[in-house]
């Protein structure tokens, strides 16, 4: 309901953080080319508006990725923005749904729930179908039900 018909999760997921990295039309996907030519799949890629000529950005991975990481890092380009974020510990709740095209407040509904449930999000990225929400994963069962309840779904 509401335009979600779907709500699930992923655990043990990593995310990678690259403040103040170079911006150029070319900067990003140099970045993510190092990991895929380490095979490592990345998703919930987020991208900051520009600051001056720098960026932030950030990706996420299974944490089972975690030394194909650490190994694609050293290639590359030193001196490009600060040294990378790795953290891991979250879990992605994604909502999905066909209708969400057409629905009105769909993130504002989902927002509100977790909030009053008192659960942080640390990173969003939306398509016209879903929306990736990461988060703490001790708070995954929550989140689960406070959008379940929210959405009737």
């Amino acid at each position: 309901m509401y335009g979600v018909s779907q709500i699930h999760s992923e655990q043990n997921i990593m995310l990678i953080t690259f403040p103040d990295a170079s911006y150029s039309p070319a900067g990003l996907a140099k970045h993510l080319q190092v990991f895929a030519d380490m095979h490592i799949v990345v998703d919930m890629i987020s991208q900051s508006a520009p600051h001056g000529t720098q960026i932030d950005f950030s990706f996420t991975t299974g944490d089972e990725n975690f030394s194909a990481v650490m190994k694609a890092l050293p290639t590359l380009k030193a001196g490009d923005g600060t040294a990378p974020l790795i953290s891991s510990g979250y879990s992605k709740v994604n909502l999905y749904g066909k209708e969400m095209v057409t629905s009105c407040g769909v993130a504002a509904r989902a927002l509100h729930a977790l909030a009053v449930a008192g659960i942080d999000i640390t990173l969003i990225t939306t398509s016209d179908l879903d929306i990736s929400l990461l988060l703490r994963s001790e708070d995954e069962d929550t989140a689960l039900a406070a959008l379940k309840e929210a959405f009737a779904v």
